[in-house]
């Protein structure tokens, strides 16, 4: 018998989001400090002003009942999203053209090629899978630039094996395309593949396909039928290698 695929969440699974957010505006509101000589005041209030214009333009979009989540439309909004806050950020600033600022999606991979927000079991936990014969892969609704960045800065490269984000896969996490492509991208099966995830769609959708499904508690956020619908639900990854084995799944 050979291992599953393992397909891994990277926010709540992996990594502090929360850590991830304070690092990311610690760096930024450095970063305006020493190349744009903003005072550390009127930095944090920049940073905090083009975060609440891009989290009302994000919500405003969710929110709307007459736009449709899923398909091309959504996807391009997700991709003009992503570039927002940036816009935001820079607005009415004097840029010198030799300065590296964040409108580009190189310095937001330096960015979070900064932020160290593991957990604190999961190298150990990731160097027995892997010692075991596991194929893991990053499965996760961020930009690819985003993704690599923190899996540079968390040292994961040894452990995982490629990453998906929802522009390399053109589809969210809420829809069964995310998983088919995924699968087919691996060049594995619904049946010989786990998704470890902490949301409802990680569980859901995955589970109509065929794929086994564990949950990672940690946060508390998916409801406890939901948690029960997952083959396994763990507090976090401590466990993992122990509890792989009850899933009795034969390649």
């Amino acid at each position: 018998m050979s291992q599953p695929v393992l397909f891994i969440d990277l926010h709540g699974v992996l990594v502090n989001t929360p850590r991830i957010f304070d690092e990311y505006k610690r760096i930024t509101v450095e970063h305006l400090v020493n190349h744009l000589n903003l005072s550390q005041k009127d930095a944090e209030d920049r940073y905090d002003g083009a975060l609440a214009l891009w989290e009302k333009e994000a919500f405003d979009y969710l929110r709307n009942p007459t736009k449709r989540k899923i398909g091309r439309e959504f996807l391009e909004f997700l991709e003009r999203c992503d570039r927002l806050f940036p816009q935001f950020l820079y607005e009415g600033l004097e840029i010198d053209p030799t300065c590296e600022d964040l409108r580009s999606r190189p310095f937001e991979f330096s960015i979070a090629s900064k932020v160290k927000a593991l957990y604190p079991e999961v190298l150990d936990i990731l160097g027995q899978l892997k010692k075991q014969g596991y194929e893991m892969h990053v499965a996760s609704s961020s930009h690819s630039s985003h993704i690599k960045g923190i899996i540079a800065a968390n040292d994961l490269n040894d452990y995982i094996d490629s990453f998906y984000g929802f522009d390399t896969l053109a589809a969210t996490k809420h829809t069964l395309k995310y998983y088919r492509q995924m699968l087919h991208r691996v060049k594995t099966s619904p049946k010989s593949s786990v998704m470890i995830g902490n949301s409802i769609h990680e569980i859901l959708k995955p589970r109509k396909l065929g794929m086994k499904t564990i949950h990672i508690n940690r946060e508390r956020k998916v409801p406890y039928d939901v948690r029960k619908l997952a083959d396994l639900s763990l507090k976090n990854l401590s466990l993992l290698p122990t509890h792989l084995d009850s899933l009795q799944i034969y390649i």
